[in-house]
């Protein structure tokens, strides 16, 4: 029997799972709105037609409905149960380390719930956020053991993370994080990033800005402690590093005219005076403000700014960075010796969208396989839900290396596509000129010319990709053997800041001649390698500052075409090498739409788009 998922909060949708494979709606690509949740105006209509698309997609009867527990209140859908469960079950809430496993899950009533009127007998279900992101996980990596971790910021109820075990088909939560003790990762990383670029949901900007400058060696025990405080070290050494008194003595934060100095028995500075606050509290103090200025040990202060252009900003991106990862290298090392004999780690949340963090994860030693889903942030949540209470012959992951393909493009097909048929002139446009190839390999051959030829192609190809990476489907594809093409395909096309990073896209047989680290896990740029020093000049267009790259390794069983276009642009510039971003303009969601591909061809610098599936390029 099928299951549906839904989530109502921020990065809102819906998703499918049976025995036939998944199906994601994201809602902001539906929308047209970036990080979009279910107190959108337009959310309730459209959420009632998701339902019904993923019903008639389904092989087979739609029996169980599952929605995950994190909401926005201006949600008009909601099932009053969920609301009734998340104010009022306070070991729901907080299980703390009992009862966790019967607060994951909680059948709920349907009933006055409008988006279950005609859907039948069904069993609905509500998911506790961070099992869904584990659920996730577990159930699309194709493992069948491994130790899961899902690490965000706010999460839900100051919820940060949880620990799993995954065994069979059976997923076991284990340990609970909050945001009140640690570890803060997400909720740190999201205060600086709201200074500095404006939103929490700029993390990856902060990200591509880290590699801009250096680490502050005094600064970064302060930073430690903000993420994770001395007390809650002290508490579990074996998970988290002691820092030495005397690098925190006399250091203090300041918000505003208020210093909060360092306070010995809380190990940390505004940890004291939150102690009775409300959750809600915790983390916006956490999440929402980060610090105006910082006193080191030695007595320096350092007066924060708020632009990327700043200097102190930048240097701070790269300490909180250096923070992050080895407090995140040693968690996890310390989890895997509590629940020894797990050799794949499957991690999700928001968290795991950092690229660095994970490639230290995999190069840790720990683990022969690290595996994140590409919508591991709060887009993959609906699909985890209904992964959490569906019956498991309805978890289709593959085993072997194809396991992550089907999920990778579980989004829906591009729509807009009536204008195309037989005749090869059309779609008509504004000065386009079009080309129908007579097949693949004269269409692979013309769209390697244009890519030889210094032009930029996107290039739009079966299922959208989940999550927020671009992955051959809906890409814009410029060369990577000529001086420009990074600035040109990032910031004249896309307006994109000067810092952020564009990503590879190399055939995996020829991967390891071209990078080092872990290129065996970089099918889905989730992981940072590095470029190889005897290629540095070769991949200056497709190195990121710091000299790694996030790499999307292809093969010819996955995506065919797009491996044969590699090779065909190598044989003409002699490099396999192609650039790539998400084909959309700045600001907006990944684009589905043929008209929105048209739009950006006749408003920005795009130079044609191709459609592999009708052989159609478009200039």
């Amino acid at each position: 029997m099928a299951t549906i998922g839904m989530h109502f909060g921020h990065d809102a949708g819906a998703a499918l799972t049976d025995a036939s494979g998944y199906r994601v709606i994201e809602a902001e690509r539906r929308l047209g709105l970036r990080h979009v949740c279910g107190g959108n105006g337009a959310f309730p209509a459209a959420a009632a037609q998701w339902l019904g698309e993923l019903r008639e997609r389904a092989a087979s009867p739609v029996t169980r409905i599952a929605v995950a527990d994190w909401y926005t209140p201006r949600c008009q859908v909601l099932p009053p149960a969920l609301v009734e469960l998340v104010n009022g079950d306070a070991r729901w809430a907080a299980p703390g380390a009992t009862g966790l496993a019967e607060a994951v899950t909680r059948v709920i009533k349907p009933l006055d719930w409008p988006l279950a009127q005609g859907l039948g007998d069904i069993t609905l279900t509500a998911v506790r956020h961070h099992y869904a992101h584990a659920a996730l996980a577990y159930y699309t990596s194709g493992a069948r053991k491994a130790l899961v971790l899902a690490l965000d910021g706010t999460g839900n109820y100051a919820e940060c993370g949880m620990v799993c075990l995954g065994d069979g088909d059976q997923l076991t939560p284990v340990m609970s994080f909050d945001n009140r003790s640690g570890p803060r990762f997400g909720l740190v990383f999201e205060a600086l990033a709201r200074r500095v670029h404006g939103s929490q949901f700029d993390t990856g900007k902060l990200l591509g800005l880290t590699a801009t400058g250096d680490t502050d060696g005094a600064l970064l025990p302060v930073l430690r402690v903000m993420l994770v405080p001395q007390a809650t070290r002290r508490a579990a050494p074996d998970l988290y590093e002691v820092l030495a008194e005397d690098l925190l003595a006399g250091t203090a934060l300041r918000y505003g005219d208020t210093w909060w100095e360092y306070d010995p028995v809380s190990g940390g500075y505004l940890d004291a005076g939150l102690a009775d606050s409300s959750d809600d509290d915790v983390v916006h103090s956490f999440s929402s403000v980060f610090p105006d200025e910082i006193r080191a040990a030695d007595g320096r202060t350092v007066l924060v700014g708020t632009s990327p252009d700043d200097r102190v900003c930048r240097n701070l991106a790269a300490t909180l960075q250096s923070a992050v990862e080895g407090d995140l290298v040693r968690l996890v090392t310390g989890i895997s010796r509590r629940f020894p004999s797990y050799a794949t780690l499957c991690y999700a949340g928001g968290c795991a969208l950092n690229i660095t963090a994970n490639a230290r994860l995999a190069e840790s030693g720990q683990f022969t396989r690290v595996s994140v889903p590409t919508c591991c942030d709060d887009s993959g949540i609906a699909l985890g839900a209904a992964l959490a209470v569906a019956d498991p012959a309805d978890r289709p992951a593959l085993l072997g290396r194809t396991r992550w393909a089907p999920l990778a493009y579980a989004g829906p097909p591009l729509t807009g596509l009536e204008a195309l048929d037989a005749d090869s002139t059309t779609p008509a446009g504004p000065g386009w000129s079009t080309q129908r190839a007579a097949d693949d390999e004269e269409f692979v051959e013309r769209v390697a010319d244009l890519l030889a030829d210094r032009r930029c192609v996107a290039w739009l190809e079966g299922g959208l990709e989940t999550g927020p990476r671009a992955l051959g489907h809906r890409s814009l594809l410029v060369s990577a053997h000529w001086s420009g093409a990074r600035r040109y395909v990032s910031e004249t096309i896309k307006q994109r800041e000067w810092f952020r990073p564009v990503a590879p896209i190399c055939p995996e047989e020829l991967a390891d001649q071209y990078f080092t680290g872990p290129v065996d896990h970089a099918e889905t740029m989730l992981f940072a390698v590095r470029v190889r020093p005897d290629r540095a000049r070769q991949l200056a267009e497709a190195r990121h500052i710091d000299g790694t790259a996030r790499l999307q390794t292809v093969r010819p069983d996955v995506q065919p075409l797009l491996h044969r276009l590699c090779h065909a642009v190598a044989a003409r510039t002699g490099l396999p090498v192609l650039i790539n971003t998400s084909a959309n303009g700045g600001g907006r969601p990944i684009l589905n739409r043929l008209d929105e591909a048209l739009e950006l061809l006749t408003g920005t610098e795009l130079d044609a788009v191709a459609l592999p599936e009708h052989r159609l390029i478009v200039e």
